[in-house]
């Protein structure tokens, strides 16, 4: 699925939708209208750490955010998962999957195969059988993939071997690791992953927009619309360039400096 389909024009079209839809529709984005006085082409980059403050106003005015019966806004979907591991090349569809995080999360499949969460060693549990259930799970479990942060895995206690790793990194860590990898941010999610045949950072063009400025790549999410997130930055990546694969032909991130040679 890496290079499948994808089309330059396609994508910046997408992500003049997504503005649109911005401008026209979510507070947040209206009022940077209305402190300029004038229609803006683009919107004002907006820092992922400045989202928590704001996250009402990011959603469309015809459907407000309600705390008290939703959940997190940052939660994302499986699909969003599931395509960034596939954009690794090292993750079967049908390999159970195996997330160690500090909450539950209430997913029951990713792709064709079913997703189970294992709370990490840091995770605040009322019972701790629910954390050995987790764990028993991943025993049982016939070629599991087991996703986590590299400390989470390395804490990860009595861990099968036969278990697949693959990393989550934040972007300001897409360096070489030993196994493959998955770009995820807590606010903005699964944004892409490290294929295994032309090591490239791809990004996820189906789900996430990049735009190259001098201060760093801003981010928006094209599909996502609750929150809508459109122009975000986040600290720490303003060494990364946005770059063309050249064996798949889509977007990838990588340092500049990589880029100069």
């Amino acid at each position: 699925m890496t290079g499948s389909g994808f089309s330059e024009r396609a994508w910046e079209q997408g992500y003049r939708a997504a503005v649109a839809r911005a401008f026209g529709t979510v507070p947040y984005y209206r009022e940077m209208w209305a402190e300029t006085g004038a229609r803006q082409e683009e919107p004002a980059p907006t820092p992922v750490t400045r989202l928590e403050t704001v996250l009402a106003r990011l959603y469309p005015l015809g459907a407000p955010y309600e705390r008290r019966r939703e959940e997190p806004g940052w939660l994302g979907e499986p699909g969003e998962l599931f395509e960034a591991l596939r954009l690794t090349g090292e993750y079967r569809g049908e390999r159970p999957l195996f997330e160690v995080r500090r909450a539950l999360l209430d997913w029951r499949r990713i792709g064709r195969a079913r997703y189970h969460v294992v709370l990490s060693a840091d995770a605040e549990v009322a019972d701790p059988e629910i954390r050995a259930a987790g764990l028993r799970a991943l025993h049982a479990a016939r070629e599991p993939a087991l996703l986590g942060d590299p400390g989470q895995i390395a804490e990860l206690p009595d861990r099968p071997d036969r278990a697949r790793l693959l990393l989550r990194v934040p972007l300001t860590d897409l360096g070489t690791h030993e196994h493959g990898h998955v770009v995820h941010d807590g606010h903005l999610g699964y944004l892409g992953g490290r294929h295994r045949g032309c090591g490239q950072v791809h990004v996820n063009w189906r789900r996430v927009h990049v735009r190259q400025t001098p201060e760093g790549p801003l981010f928006t999410l094209l599909r996502r619309r609750r929150p809508t997130l459109v122009g975000i930055s986040v600290p720490g990546t303003a060494h990364l360039a946005l770059e063309r694969c050249r064996r798949h032909g889509t977007p990838v991130l990588a340092a500049r400096e990589a880029v100069a040679s």
